[in-house]
């Protein structure tokens, strides 16, 4: 299994913890893909999962340039695009960041790049 799906995993289960609705997982249309789609307090949530492993300078959300996130905004365009019942709704990007350690550190970035 590699790390990043390993991360994905780990994330999922944290944010279903701190009460998110997870939506979609893995969600992919051509090269445009969003690591986690949920719901949160009436906020629909993209979520994009950066992983390290454990003995990776622990900086995993520090990893996302103008540039994935530019992709990022992309993907979501597309998605709502496919998905207009999401279209009207209240949302927002969040980033966790995992580091494989033992046990996983999980940092959470609510509404990370408003």
């Amino acid at each position: 299994m590699d790390i990043g799906w390993l991360g994905e995993r780990i994330a999922a289960e944290y944010l279903r913890r701190q009460g998110y609705k997870l939506l979609y997982q893995r969600w992919r249309k051509g090269s445009h893909e969003i690591d986690i789609i949920a719901w949160d307090k009436g906020e629909l949530v993209f979520v994009e999962v950066r992983t390290v492993g454990k003995h990776t300078a622990w900086a995993a959300e520090q990893t996302i340039g103008r540039h994935k996130q530019a992709g990022l905004r992309r993907a979501i365009e597309v998605f709502l695009s496919e998905n207009p019942e999401y279209s009207l709704l209240p949302a927002r990007i969040d980033v966790v960041a995992v580091r494989l350690s033992a046990p996983p550190e999980v940092v959470l970035l609510v509404d990370a790049f408003r």
